[in-house]
């Protein structure tokens, strides 16, 4: 069976835990390729401060050099908003006999009926599900907990299969994009939080305070 792992967000800036879990998504499930693929005009959030050519250059800088992590830019040249239905359903018709394994963060899942066309969504591809420490999955609404349940299985390469649901097993981190740019907005040292410290710290982009 082909695979092609899928893993979309802003990217506001990308950080260390988004590379951990691209390559935990493509080690679990023992994938040939992970596409990073940065968010144009997301729907769900207000107007981004960094331009979407701008995160995209950045996310290839970060993946530069690692096996089997590439990065898409269908989004970023998408007009208008760029809904997850769009994307996977445009991958899908390019690679009609490949599987889509795609990631998203559990508070992304916790959102997840807000989304468009999101039932369709689940039957799309095997949507894999990255949590952060302390999230509680028995929190999640009714629908989405139903789903969840009837849908989950584990995180191995032969459990793969369209319409499935499984958990990352993943690094848990507390990085996160709001974290990044609150130390960069004060002139902070990112280093330990981003394969691009420097780009983005030359940027100045994120800065607020002289």
């Amino acid at each position: 069976m082909n695979t092609l792992g899928i893993y979309g967000g802003s990217f506001d800036p990308v950080h260390n835990g988004h590379l951990a879990f691209a390559r935990c998504l493509r080690d679990t499930f023992a994938l040939p390729e992970v596409r990073l693929i940065p968010t144009g005009l997301p729907p769900h959030r207000t107007a981004l401060r960094v331009s979407p050519q701008q995160r995209l250059d950045w996310v290839r800088l970060a993946i530069a050099g690692e096996p089997g992590l590439a990065v898409d830019d269908r989004e970023v040249r998408r007009e208008g908003y760029s809904y997850t239905i769009d994307t996977l359903t445009a991958l899908q018709a390019e690679y009609p006999e490949t599987l889509l394994v795609w990631l998203i963060g559990a508070d992304s899942l916790a959102g997840l009926a807000g989304w468009h066309r999101w039932r369709e969504l689940l039957d799309l591809g095997h949507l894999v599900v990255a949590a952060r420490p302390g999230f509680a999955f028995d929190r999640l609404s009714a629908e989405i907990s139903r789903e969840y349940a009837k849908r989950l299985v584990t995180a191995a390469p032969e459990t793969l299969a369209r319409g499935k649901i499984s958990q990352l097993p993943s690094p848990l981190t507390t990085i996160s994009s709001t974290e990044l740019r609150e130390k960069l907005a004060r002139g902070e040292n990112v280093s330990a939080l981003t394969p691009i410290a420097d780009e983005l710290s030359a940027s100045g982009l994120y800065r607020t305070t002289p």
